[in-house]
């Protein structure tokens, strides 16, 4: 009887294990995709931002040159 509910407990623990592992998985996936995401935006402020840099440069060099 001892030996059973010691079998039990083995295999009880070998399932939390490869259920912890499977909940830090998904809680890597979610960080990651979430930086992603604001990775993404942010480049996406940069890039508008460059732009209207430039813009600015090229109208700054095109009033130069009349």
């Amino acid at each position: 009887m001892k030996q059973l509910t010691s079998l039990r407990n083995v295999v009880a623990k070998k399932k939390s294990k490869k259920s912890l592992r499977g909940t830090i998985f998904v809680e890597y996936v979610l960080l990651l995709t979430i930086v992603g995401i604001g990775v993404l935006v942010g480049l996406a402020c940069i890039r508008t931002a460059l732009v209207n840099e430039l813009i600015d440069l090229a109208n700054a060099i095109e009033a130069i040159n009349c």
